[in-house]
Order: C-alpha cells, then sequence, then structure tokens
C-alpha cells in the first residue's frame, strides 16, 4: 500500500501552506473533503458523465455491471497488462501554475486558491478478461483536503485532509438467457482497504504533517470479501436499447480491520439503474446514457447527486468523443484505441461538500491501458 504515499507528500506540502493563512471564504465542518466508495472509476465513463451500467463491457463491466461480461461472441475479450489512471483536481493546477509565475509568492498563491478542493488520485488494473468470465487485481488511492472556517473553533482556519487506498482481487462470472436477451453476472471481490482522516487548525498544523508523514496512526486498515450482482436487458431494436440494474457490495461488504480503528471501512450496498441507446451504423455510432446511481440514498441525499446523463460519438470504435452531466456538472472525454494501447483523457466534477453546487471539484483525468 506504499504506492500512494507520494500523493501524501505532494498534498502535504500544499496543506501546510494553507493551514498558515486566514480563509476569506467559509466553509462549515460538514462541507470537508469526502471520500470516494467506488473501488475502480472508468476514465471512459467518467468523460461521458460517469454513465455505463446498461452497456458495460471488459474490464469496465467488473465494476460497472457483471452482466455485461456476457456480451459478444467468441471466448476471449482482453488481457490488460496495466491500466495507470491519474486524476489531479483544478485546484492543484492552479497552485502549480501560479507557483510557475515569478511575480506570484507562495503566499499570494495561496490567498488565490484558498477554499478550493484539492485531490489527487491514482489508480491500476491488471486482469485476463473472456466472455462469461475474469480475473482481476485492482489497486487504488486517493487524498482530498480542503480548508475551512471553523464554527466549532470561533472561526479558525482548519486543514480537513482523508485518504483511502484499496487493493483487491476480482473474480466475475456472466451467462446469457432467454437468446441474448438477458444477461446477469456476479463479481466476488477480496479487498485489502484502507481509511483515514484528521482535521486540525491552523495551530495544530504539526498534528496533520506527523500524522501524514506516518501512515501507520492516519490510516486505519483491514480486510474483507464482497460480490456485485448485475442484470441487463436487451430487447433488440433499431435503436439497441438496453436496460441494467446492479447491486454493488451485496448485504454491505464488511472490511474487518487488523487493528483497532475508529475508521469505518465498510462499503455500503448501493442500487444502480442504467439505461443506453446505441444507434448507428457499423462505421459509426451514437450511444444516449442515463444512469442513476444510489436510488436508495444511502451516500447521496439529493437526487440530483444520484443523476448521471451522457453521450459518445464514436468511428469505427477506434476514435471517440464523449461529454455529458455528473451530479449536474459538465463532463467531457477523448478516446483513441490502437488495439494494443488505449488512451482515454478528459474532465469531470464532483461536489466536494455536502450541498450540491456549493463547491465543485473539477478533475482532468488521463489513463492509458496497454493489453491485446
Amino acid at each position: 500500500m506504499r504506492h500512494a504515499s507520494i500523493f501524501y507528500r505532494t498534498s502535504l506540502a500544499i496543506a501546510s501552506g494553507l493551514t498558515c493563512l486566514t480563509a476569506t471564504t467559509r466553509i462549515e465542518a460538514a462541507e470537508a473533503a469526502q471520500i470516494s466508495e467506488s473501488v475502480y472509476r472508468s476514465a471512459y465513463f467518467l468523460g461521458r458523465g460517469d454513465t455505463g451500467i446498461a452497456e458495460a463491457d471488459r474490464e469496465d463491466a467488473i465494476f460497472y455491471n457483471p452482466a455485461g461480461l456476457a456480451q459478444g461472441t467468441g471466448i476471449y475479450k482482453k488481457t490488460v497488462l496495466f491500466s495507470p489512471q491519474f486524476e489531479v483536481s483544478q485546484g492543484v493546477r492552479d497552485v502549480a501554475k501560479s507557483l510557475s509565475n515569478s511575480t506570484s509568492s507562495a503566499v499570494d498563491t495561496v490567498k488565490n486558491n484558498i477554499g478550493k478542493p484539492i485531490s489527487i488520485g491514482l489508480q491500476n488494473f491488471t486482469g485476463l478478461i473472456l466472455r462469461r468470465a475474469a480475473l482481476g487485481i485492482v489497486a487504488s488511492s486517493h487524498l482530498k483536503l480542503v480548508a475551512f472556517n471553523d464554527p466549532d473553533s470561533g472561526g479558525l482556519q482548519a486543514i480537513d485532509a482523508q485518504a483511502d487506498q484499496t487493493l483487491g482481487a476480482t473474480f466475475t462470472l456472466a451467462e446469457k438467457f432467454f437468446g441474448d436477451q438477458v444477461l446477469i453476472g456476479v463479481t466476488g471481490k477480496y479487498l485489502q482497504r484502507a481509511r483515514g482522516g484528521v482535521t486540525a487548525s491552523a495551530a495544530d498544523v504539526d498534528t496533520i504533517q506527523s500524522q501524514l508523514n506516518d501512515q501507520s496512526k492516519f490510516l486505519g486498515y483491514g480486510f474483507g470479501s464482497g460480490a456485485d450482482v448485475g442484470v441487463m436487458y436487451r430487447p433488440g431494436g433499431k435503436l439497441n436499447p438496453s436496460l441494467g440494474i446492479v447491486f454493488n457490495d451485496v448485504g454491505d461488504t464488511q472490511i474487518k480491520p487488523k487493528e483497532t480503528t475508529e475508521q469505518n471501512l465498510n462499503l455500503l450496498q448501493t442500487i444502480n439503474l442504467g439505461l443506453s441507446l446505441e444507434p448507428g451504423t457499423l462505421q459509426s455510432k451514437v450511444k444516449l446514457l442515463f444512469d442513476y446511481r444510489d436510488i436508495t440514498g444511502r451516500h447521496y441525499k439529493n437526487p440530483y447527486e444520484r443523476t448521471h446523463i451522457g453521450t459518445e460519438i464514436s468511428v469505427w470504435n477506434r476514435i471517440g468523443v464523449t461529454a455529458g452531466l455528473s451530479q449536474g456538472y459538465p463532463t467531457f472525454g477523448f478516446y483513441t484505441d490502437i488495439y494494443v494501447l488505449r488512451l482515454d483523457v478528459g474532465t469531470y466534477a464532483e461536489e466536494a461538500s455536502d450541498y450540491l453546487g456549493l463547491r465543485p471539484d473539477r478533475r482532468y483525468f488521463l489513463r492509458l491501458i496497454a493489453g491485446f
């Protein structure tokens, strides 16, 4: 789990600078940095509004809807040797750009960017994907920081830092029923998961530094297993409609802490719905997608935060442009697939507070997949 340590060092330098100033923007403590529950997020899907429950395939199907693995003909689908995906938030980019300006001091840079969410992420998937079966290994790390005026401390500035790390093995099975109309799939997963958080005032900056540097104090971790179950219904027709439903972390994925910790490491069950339409020809295709996530509201209370809309235009399934809305924020992506290499780049935003529209965290991503 050491692969995320570079994130802590980079973000720690920014956090130290932030805690030396008094914020002019009020952010309630409840709006502090939040960590996503997702073990894996597809760059391809993020560019089109983070949609794909109704038509996910290959490595994306393992995590978004395992039923999609039954699509197609033949036995072999793909071998993914590695697929590093990097994410960095607008806040990090703005700080780096300002620091590169010789006329700006470090203090001026922090003042100009105070109150903006700062997040960094890294993930990788490696696996063998057959039609109806897949084996994989996934690793991911995220670090998020935000400065706020703490109402419990007389409005003094504080820093909230949150981090998570996941290393897991997955095994997926899927099958078709009633011809090609109904697809059902299951992903079993065994995870080592770590999670940590610390909130401290500017006067306690040494506390943040010491805890971020000592991951054994900052992170609580444990091991556990869980399962995702997905269904797709593909009735056929000119628009190639598809409906999908997936139960992620059925019955909650229980992560048993290795040592005593205050961190809740479990992954809560969520129920997600999806719809896709795919008109087009053999040379080009257009996809229209709609996902509604967490329909029971276990993570997101606001219905708009659960809503995802996406579209895609592709040529020969090799070059494509994607766009959409995720939690009401615009997304954009581009990909090119040349058999052994695939590149995805783009941007999306995620709400960093408890109130939609208050603190959007604009992020930029890049993923490179090598395989055959």
